[in-house]
Order: structure tokens, then sequence, then C-alpha cells
């Protein structure tokens, strides 16, 4: 039996096993709940366009440049939940590859294989999956990035395709994420240091200049960014350590992310050098500080990347110092570690599938889903005002707004809205308290449908006085 063959396909062997245990363990939705609000619009930019129907980008604004990548599931799958995720797991795991190969011939096989197992079991990842969250797009960019800048310099040729890809790169990273700068960055310190010659040098930090500007103000503008800014990054670190289950609003988290936060600045401390002079760490790193501005779980996945692929050496080198030349004296430290750590993991992974086995869903996802419930047997158009218009699209595959902006008084509130019929919002977000009042202010119009922790449904009633009214939205 010639087992080269079988060297040679490892790869599409490991994604067929970790996969097929993903889908056949019950770690995956495949239902409209639970998925980010930015991957969701990206997403209903695809779909509608295959469908033939009106396209959300009227009303939501421009998706981030995720839309490029979910190309193919409008083409071919539109409006399957499986296909999404099963696509989410092969951006992971070519994520995961590109990283491998990346520590492989940097660092050891000892560490890509160790990191990248480790990366692909997290709860962490099996969230990101989910969620369709920013983190595996992250990861992949960047192992896709430090290929393109290996090729483009093999190449040699200016201004040719491969700088451009690089370009269109740039402008996806940073649309997704605030992280994504981190490439770009990267990508202008390497050719500081590091350039072919003076012309090129000019021309990629020109280049990388234009398109992450235009990036900036394609989202700023011309978008409608969903991200939370402000989160408290130890709450994240802990509930990415320990696996979170959705809705689980443990006050423990932050205290827990506080062990994870000095294993962090460790890492980063003995790995500085190396971080210096290589791209893939840089990026790693700046990426791990630029997105503490929404410190969400896209973010603690680039700052898992940066434990497991930058820690684990140095938990080798540390360990082979203690002098012992048995298996224990040179990596019994680290198969403690590594003990701990799949044990925590597996914990993680084993709450996280009895969360999905059970459909519990975020607050907000409980508020979509009790409309969704509460207007299943209307046969006639609705309209909705949410606060999550593409997750609630998703759900109720039925026209669905944003929320207005603030007005002057309810009544002209009230005629902006139209002929709107649901308005879905969290009540308790100070950011709200204008819509609150006026609502509450619209006595005999509106009436409280379902209030719950997550959110709160109002239904705007007819005007009886008024038999056609002008909907302007």
């Amino acid at each position: 039996m010639d087992i080269t063959k079988i060297y040679r396909y490892w790869g599409v062997l490991a994604l067929l096993v970790w996969g097929g245990l993903a889908i056949g363990l019950s770690l995956l939705r495949f239902d409209a709940y639970g998925i980010d609000e930015a991957a969701a619009r990206a997403l209903l930019i695809n779909w509608t366009v295959a469908g033939r129907v009106v396209n959300p980008i009227v009303t939501l604004g421009a998706p981030d440049f995720r839309a490029l990548l979910f190309l193919p599931l409008g083409a071919y799958w539109p409006g399957s939940f499986v296909a999404l995720k099963v696509f989410m797991l092969l951006v992971l795991f070519a994520a995961a590859a590109l990283l491998y190969n990346w520590s492989k011939k940097n660092q050891d096989g000892e560490t890509a294989l160790l990191a990248s197992g480790l990366l692909l079991i997290a709860p962490l990842s099996l969230m990101q999956i989910n969620s369709v969250g920013a983190g595996p797009f992250l990861l992949l960019g960047f192992g896709f990035g430090l290929w393109l800048n290996q090729r483009y310099r093999s190449v040699g040729k200016q201004l040719g395709g491969w700088f451009f890809i690089q370009m269109l790169l740039v402008v996806t990273l940073v649309t997704i994420h605030p992280a994504g700068l981190a490439y770009p960055l990267a990508l202008a310190w390497e050719w500081r240091t590091n350039p072919l010659n003076e012309r090129q040098r000019k021309q990629m930090h020109i280049g990388v200049s234009i398109a992450a500007i235009f990036a900036l103000l394609f989202s700023y503008l011309f978008g409608n960014p969903t991200f939370e800014w402000g989160i408290n990054p130890l709450e994240t670190l802990g509930a990415a350590a320990l696996g979170r289950i959705p809705g689980d609003p443990n006050p423990m988290y932050a205290t827990s992310g506080i062990l994870p936060a000095l294993i962090v600045g460790a890492v980063i401390l003995g790995y500085r050098k190396q971080i210096l002079t290589e791209l893939m760490p840089r990026m790693l790193l700046l990426g791990g500080l630029l997105g503490l501005v929404t410190a969400d779980y896209g973010w603690a996945m680039v700052v898992l990347a940066l434990v497991l692929y930058c820690g684990i050496p140095l938990l080798i080198k540390l360990n082979s110092t203690m002098g012992a030349n048995s298996f224990a004296g040179q990596r019994g430290l680290l198969m403690v570690v590594i003990f701990i750590l799949t044990t925590l993991f597996m914990m993680g992974d084993r709450a996280y599938r009895s969360s999905v086995i059970s459909g519990t869903l975020e607050p907000h996802d409980e508020i979509i889903n009790a409309l969704a419930i509460e207007t299943e047997s209307v046969d006639k158009n609705f309209y909705t005002i949410s606060e999550w218009p593409a997750s609630t699209m998703l759900a109720l595959k039925r026209p669905v707004f944003p929320l207005p902006p603030e007005f002057d008084s309810p009544e002209e509130l009230l005629k902006n809205i139209g002929k709107i019929d649901f308005i879905v919002f969290d009540a308790s977000d100070p950011g709200n308290k204008h819509l609150r009042d006026q609502l509450a202010n619209l006595i005999g119009r509106t009436e409280t449908l379902i209030q719950q922790p997550g959110g709160v449904i109002v239904k705007i009633k007819p005007d009886s006085s008024q038999a056609n009214p002008s909907p302007i939205l």
C-alpha cells in the first residue's frame, strides 16, 4: 500500500472528519437565528439578487465586502442555511491550513499541528461558524495575504495582477472588521523594512493607502456599520475561553478573562522579536490591537490565533530549557498545557452543543423569533421596522426596514413610518429612548404585543380616520 498518497491528501481527510463531526454531533445551527447582522446583510444581497426580488441594499445600506465571498451561495444555493454553514466550515479550515503552512515553514511541524488542531476544536470557532462571524474571514485574509505578498515578490512584475488582488483583499478585510486594518498596515510595514526596490515600495504604500481609505469611506459613508463599540475585552476573552452559550449573561466572564489577557501579554512580550520581523505575527498583533475598539468574538479569534501560533513555540522552548532528556522533561509542561486546553475546549463544546440542540437563542433573536411566531398565520403583506433589520428579514422572509431617525414629535414619527405594521427594538437601549418615548405617547395607535429582556414588539394600529394613508418610508 502506497501511504504517500494518504499523506498527500491528509488535509482533505482531516476536513471531512472535522466537518463531519461538527455536523454529525449537532454542533451547527441550520436556521435563520444567531447570524451576525453584518453577515446577514451581505448574505441577503446575494440571495435577493439570485431570487430576483427587491434588493435590501436600498434600505439597509451597502454591505461589507463579505458579500463578494458569498457569491457562490447566491448563485447555487440561495436560501440554504446548510450551504451557508458548510461554507463557513470551509472558510475556517482554509484559514487553518494557511496558518499551518506558515507555521510549519517558519517554526516547526509540531507547533503547526498543535496550534491548528486547537484552533479547529475551540468553542470560539463553533461560535464564529454559527454566527457567520468576521473571525474566520480575518484569519483567511491574513493567511491569503501572506501568500499573495510572497507570490507578488517572486513574480517581480510591477502593478501586475497580484498587486491588484492584494488591494482588493485590503478593501475586503477593512470593510469586514476594524481588525482588518492590520493587513494593510503590516503590509506597508513589510515593504518599508524589506522592499524589492524603491519604486515598488512607493507603489505599494500608495496602493495600500488608497485601498484602505476607500474601504473606510465605503463602510462609514455608504454602508451602515453594525459594530458594537467599546465592548469589554476581558468579558469577551473570558466568554471565548469558557465557551459562551447563547443568551448566557454570566457576570464571571469579565473576571475569567483576566488570565487569558495575561497570557496574551506574555505571548506578545516573549515573541516580540519575531513580531517585528515576520509578517504573519505582525498582522495578528496589529489585528488584536486595532480590534480592541470593538472587542467582539471576531477580534477574539484573531487573539486566539496569536496565542496558539506564537505561544506554543515559546512554551516548547521553555520546556526544552528545563534540562531533562526524557520525554517528560522535554515536553511534559507542553503536554500538561495542551491537556488543560483540550479539556476546557471540549467542555465548552459540550455546553455549546447542548444549547444548539435545545434551540437556545440570544435575547434579540428570541424577540425576532417571537415576531416570526406571532405573524406566522398572517397571509397579507406586512411591513416591519427592526433594530436588526437583516436578521429579522432572514427570519420573517418579509420586507424589513431599519429604525427611523429621531423626529421632533410622535405625530411626525407616525407620519414618516407610513404603513408599518410592527416595530421591533431594544427598549432598554439608551440609544432608543426617543423611539420608546414617542411610541408610548401615541395612545390608541400602538400596542405592545410582546416584551422580553431582548426587546419589545410594538404593533402599529391603522388609523380609522384615514382610509388610504400614504407611506413615506
